[in-house]
């Protein structure tokens, strides 16, 4: 995958969320877990609104172009969500201020 690709892929910040839960969670979630998560990641707690157009958004747009790209693959019927690879946007989705240690006061 170029550079273009993984930018435009990742441009959004729910595709980012979803493709760093895959990679933390050994690959496999589920549709409705994966609603749950980005509805409370935008309000704080999940809202059954707001679960619900995380749920469209999921299946309509993010997960097919996801899949389009070879990043994932998704089972609408059952609703499982597999990473198949991801290689091409883990170097883009690093976080190095997450991986410091913060020093305690002793």
């Amino acid at each position: 995958m170029d550079t273009h690709e993984a930018f435009a892929i990742l441009a959004d910040t729910d595709r980012q969320h979803i493709v760093t839960e895959l990679l933390e969670t050994d690959g496999r979630s589920t549709v409705g877990i994966l609603a749950d998560q980005l509805a409370a990641r935008r309000q704080n707690h999940v809202d059954e609104l707001e679960r619900e157009r995380a749920e469209v958004e999921l299946v309509h747009n993010h997960l097919p172009r996801l899949a389009d790209h070879g990043v994932l693959a998704y089972d609408r019927a059952s609703g499982e969500v597999v990473l198949t690879d991801a290689s091409g946007l883990e170097p883009y989705l690093t976080d190095p201020t997450r991986k410091r240690t913060i020093p305690l006061d002793s």
